[in-house]
């Protein structure tokens, strides 16, 4: 059976940007969304859907060390909470590194670097 895929959630002043990687596939997807949804129930929806889109449950990594997440932790906890943890499995995920001036430089790029390495260490716990 191979491994389930996995979505990072990575909320930023600007945009919420997701990345849906597979195992043996890479990269998925990749959105920008608006910072936060318009309606509390939106997240969950959307994750459901891609439950559904895939026909299999998926692990999503919530980047706790971002700025909304650590200011609002009770807000993320709503737009999440009433998820079916049998479709989506969300772990809050957070770790510190000194990669700042190599993010600046990447996220000209357009790049998801910072998404990558939350998936990385939630699903190995690699850094």
């Amino acid at each position: 059976m191979s491994s389930p895929p996995w979505l990072s959630i990575e909320p930023r002043l600007t945009e919420t940007r997701l990345m849906l990687s597979s195992p043996c596939v890479g990269t998925i997807l990749r959105a920008r969304l608006p910072p936060l949804p318009q309606q509390s129930a939106a997240l969950g929806l959307l994750l459901r859907g891609l439950a559904a889109w895939l026909g299999q449950p998926f692990y999503a990594a919530l980047d706790a060390e971002a700025e909304d997440v650590q200011h609002h932790p009770e807000r993320w906890a709503q737009l999440l909470g009433d998820l079916d943890d049998t479709l989506v499995h969300v772990e809050w995920v957070g770790y510190s590194t000194n990669w700042t001036g190599r993010d600046r430089f990447l996220e000209a790029t357009g790049e998801f670097h910072r998404a990558r390495r939350l998936i990385t260490f939630a699903a190995t716990g690699q850094r």
